[in-house]
């Protein structure tokens, strides 16, 4: 069968099109090489630690441990360590003891400096909280309970509404109860 002739304009569209998408390819892998070639030369480095992540560092190199010893409870190591004994919550959380009754000689407690502990107890007595831009309801669990999953928690005492794929709507510079 005979090829169709093709007109002057189908030739010239044709052309153009290979020449505009050869000239955007060019254009990519210039910018990859030139970046490759000013990248090379720059060594790995640890990069800059976050906000949170020196907070965290910080506060590791302030606790301290503690070995469990026969007859102890939460209430008497934070008797003998911080002074208080209704400081013995906070020692839970921060150890994720479960049942504060059962604890067992010779287990390693993390013990947090007397400044850290004071932030924790505060923020587990905390009955509000104000979300900041970026936060979810899951983040806003894990900072006032040590748990992301406890966010339906939140979700129900605040009665929120919901998104239309489901998740919960909150917004940014609004006060949300924090049951506890």
């Amino acid at each position: 069968m005979p090829r169709k002739k093709q007109s002057f304009f189908d030739k010239v569209q044709e052309n153009y099109a290979g020449l505009i998408l050869g000239a955007i390819i060019v254009v990519i892998l210039g910018l990859l090489v030139a970046n490759f070639l000013t990248q090379r030369n720059k060594g790995i480095d640890g990069g800059a630690q976050s906000e949170m992540a020196q907070q965290d560092q910080n506060a590791a190199q302030k606790s301290t441990n503690y070995t469990v010893e026969e007859g102890d409870s939460l209430s008497k190591i934070a008797e003998k360590v911080y002074g208080q004994q209704d400081l013995w919550p906070t020692l839970a959380q921060v150890n994720k003891i479960t049942n504060p009754n059962l604890i067992y000689k010779g287990s390693m407690l993390e013990v947090p400096s007397k400044d850290k502990i004071g932030e924790l107890k505060t923020q587990m007595t905390q009955t509000t909280y104000n979300v900041n831009s970026g936060d979810t309801l899951f983040t806003i669990a894990e900072k006032m309970y040590g748990d992301g999953s406890r966010w339906p928690l939140i979700a129900q005492a605040n009665n929120l509404g919901r998104l239309p794929n489901g998740n919960p709507l909150v917004f940014a510079d609004s006060t949300i109860k924090i049951p506890r």
